[in-house]
């Protein structure tokens, strides 16, 4: 995104008309150009309305994502780690931001957020929908000092602490965790977790942290999305603070990530129960080598393992596949 589409875009942030001339004074560019501009923010998927004699309004407005805002929500002791982190206006993943910049030995960045992403990645190779300005594209970059195999739970203390960031949000009914890392809200999906963890000598390794949270998706764009899904604006009716929602969430994941870092899964398993929306459900569990089973939801061990009793009333535990509540 250019200077002139960045500043144009701040402009009309407010979600108020501003005519083409006003526009133009403000970039000193003809209100043909600016014509020109508004087509380019349309590819962007940002929804401009026009109206003769009043001017270009984004409706509704768009909330841009800033640093100083964004820290007004985190604890005190972890304000320091805003200088670590950086916002880009668009990125192909924030995820791969970050795993470039490991490779680079750069680690003077470890916290990522992405106004868009053009090829956000979910789980399993599948896309996760990134359009701009809209929703919360965050990755951030972690050192732990525990072997590969610590870290199976990992996913599953984060997803905690997207609830508990949305519950501080005021969000609290009709939240739910899905094994191993979905957050659903009236079985909905909300927000969505994509961990990769990098093995580096004995006792450390490293694990970049993604989370995509839905906060207001554009309408136009539920077709691209494969499953059941939801966002802030429905829940709560209004206009969502997305540098708010930011910075309880980047709070949220420091907090669990210093925990987890001393005492693994165990502080989390009580909350994750407690929103466990698989358990004591009938539920079909898809296997790495996409092997179908049925059974019912037992809830997770104590190493994040997905527990299922069968038909014949034996539980499997299974490290890794997807949860599905349609038999």
């Amino acid at each position: 995104m250019n200077n002139n589409i960045k500043i144009l875009l701040e402009q009309l942030s407010d979600g108020a008309f501003h005519s083409g001339s006003n526009l133009g004074d403000k970039l000193g560019l003809t209100r043909g150009a600016i014509w020109k501009l508004i087509k380019q923010l349309n590819k962007y998927g940002i929804a401009i309305e026009a109206k003769t004699n009043q001017g270009y309004r984004i409706p509704d407005g768009l909330e841009l994502l800033d640093k100083k805002i964004i820290a007004k929500s985190l604890n005190p002791k972890y304000q320091a780690f805003i200088n670590n982190a950086v916002v880009l206006d668009e990125t192909s993943s924030t995820n791969t931001y970050l795993a470039d910049l490991i490779k680079t030995q750069a680690k003077n960045i470890n916290i990522c957020f992405a106004e868009s992403q053009t090829a956000g990645k979910g789980r399993l190779g599948r896309q996760w929908v990134s359009p701009y300005a809209r929703n919360i594209y965050l990755s951030m970059f972690w050192d732990f000092a525990k072997e590969l195999s610590e870290l199976s739970g990992l996913s599953l203390a984060i997803a905690v602490a997207v609830a508990e960031a949305l519950a501080h949000y005021g969000i609290k009914k009709n939240l739910a965790l899905k094994w191993p890392n979905d957050v659903l809200w009236q079985k909905c999906k909300l927000a969505g977790i994509l961990i990769e963890l990098y093995g580096e000598a004995h006792n450390i390794c490293q694990a970049i942290v993604g989370v995509g949270l839905n906060v207001h998706m554009p309408q136009k764009l539920s077709q691209e999305i494969k499953q059941p899904w939801c966002d802030i604006a429905q829940i709560t009716k209004d206009i969502p603070q997305r540098n708010k929602l930011a910075g309880l969430l980047l709070n949220e994941l420091l907090i669990t990530l210093a925990e987890f870092q001393k005492n693994g899964l165990k502080p989390f398993l009580k909350k994750w129960h407690e929103l466990d929306i698989t358990y004591g459900k009938r539920v079909t569990i898809i296997t790495s080598q996409q092997q179908k089973i049925l059974g019912i939801g037992c809830g997770v061990n104590d190493k994040g393992y997905f527990l299922l009793k069968d038909h014949h009333n034996k539980i499997q535990t299974f490290a890794v596949g997807e949860v599905s509540l349609k038999l």
